[in-house]
């Protein structure tokens, strides 16, 4: 449903449907009193918690949620299943053996749980490659119920789980290479995509102590933007990388390996095709832009309306959403809750979440003429805007992103070129 809209007798279009005008405090939000820009990993996504105020709520769900892998697989041999260099057909049989050990036993977790291993191992294609424990938990709970998993991580994660559920959520069995990584490390790209990655390497979050001058928050950065690029060679590097990957590092507390395989994994998930935006001649985020627009005028004629009128042209906002991933110009303590909600689903939450934030600051926005609205996207949403996370996503989540035939072939039939 559009906005409610009318014109006064200067023939001005107003809104009737909000009554919160920007500058209004937004209920049950405190404002920022922490500084979050120095902290890395969990103890960064700590100090946001303390200023969230659905906090112990979350806590309290997410942890009866992560309960139920300990109800349903308590068998202490799963893990070690999971790991062993066994053909699906070797870990069949080894099951149908145990079961025939057994009397049965209605609700037997431990036939339960080997049943579940097996099932995910022929979904992996083999034994899961990668070694980390947690990242394996979090894939077996995801795995026992997709739903639920994905529910939980759209209303926001906590600082325990966000980094191994966001793993779990990618992460691509087949395209997992141990080797890979180092191996990519000892490579060198092209002299031009070396000194394009170099320049942005200070521009990169430089008001984070992990980014400060030359410390090992910035050589990791260069040396995952230097991997991506030498395996994705028909690409590159682009501008917005740099965000993308300085901001897992952040949230991942400089886990630079897994990071790589993060962006990786994301890169050749067909829900998301993040690299695929930074594609010569940026067919796939033209594509991405004119999805929006059709959306934005669908659910807010008004403001996209006077948006048109005003002259603000979509390379202002949401071609910069896209590209960074709402990085430049969000706040990183209310992206986090945005790539919570973007991983749990696809790159069109990138869409729900953008006509969402415009919904819910369309009052003030409508009365702006073309340079207060330039500055309300370029500056004042990252210095001063204070954001309620919670509603946006409440409302992203009520939205239905409708294409044109043409639109649905065109993501439906798109194929990325290999890069490997």
């Amino acid at each position: 449903m559009g906005l409610i809209c009318t014109k006064d007798k200067t023939n001005k279009i107003i809104i009737k449907g909000y009554g919160k005008p920007v500058n209004t405090p937004t209920p049950n939000v405190p404002p920022k009193t922490v500084n979050t820009y120095k902290y890395v990993g969990e103890e960064f996504q700590q100090e946001i918690e303390k200023n969230d105020p659905t906090y112990s709520e979350k806590q309290q769900k997410w942890n009866q949620y992560y309960q139920k892998k300990y109800e349903l697989i308590n068998d202490v041999t799963y893990s070690a299943l999971l790991k062993r260099q066994q053909s699906i057909e070797q870990l069949q049989q080894q099951t149908n053996e145990d079961d025939l050990c057994k009397e049965p036993k209605i609700n037997s977790n431990k036939q339960f749980s080997q049943k579940i291993i097996l099932s995910l191992a022929q979904q992996l294609g083999g034994p899961f490659k990668m070694r980390n424990q947690e990242i394996i938990d979090a894939y077996l709970v995801k795995e026992m119920n997709n739903e639920d998993f994905k529910n939980i991580l759209m209303d926001g994660a906590i600082s325990k789980y966000r980094w191994n559920f966001w793993m779990a959520q990618v992460y691509r069995n087949r395209d997992y290479d141990p080797l890979l990584y180092q191996k990519l490390k000892n490579q060198t790209p092209s002299q031009k995509v070396l000194e394009d990655i170099t320049k942005d390497i200070n521009r990169t979050f430089p008001s984070h102590d992990h980014f400060k001058d030359y410390n090992q928050g910035q050589q990791q950065l260069l040396s995952i933007l230097k991997a991506l690029s030498i395996l994705n060679e028909d690409i590159g590097y682009v501008q917005g990388m740099n965000y993308i990957v300085g901001f897992s590092l952040i949230v991942s507390g400089g886990k630079e390996e897994e990071v790589f395989w993060l962006i990786h994994f994301i890169n050749t998930n067909p829900m998301f095709l993040w690299w695929e935006i930074y594609r010569v001649n940026f067919n796939y985020t033209k594509a991405l832009c004119q999805v929006f627009l059709k959306n934005f005028n669908e659910y807010l004629p008004a403001l996209y309306q006077h948006f048109q009128d005003e002259g603000i042209s979509d390379q202002q906002y949401i071609w910069q959403w896209i590209l960074t991933q709402f990085l430049y110009t969000f706040p990183i303590d209310s992206v986090i809750f945005f790539w919570d909600f973007i991983l749990a689903t696809d790159i069109f939450s990138i869409i729900k979440i953008s006509i969402a934030f415009l919904k819910e600051f369309g009052y003030d926005l409508i009365q702006k003429d073309i340079g207060q609205i330039s500055e309300f996207l370029t500056s004042f949403i990252k210095d001063q805007l204070s954001i309620d996370v919670t509603k946006i996503i409440d409302d992203a989540k009520q939205i239905d992103v409708n294409m044109t035939d043409d639109q649905k072939q065109f993501f439906k039939n798109y194929k990325p070129q290999s890069s490997t």
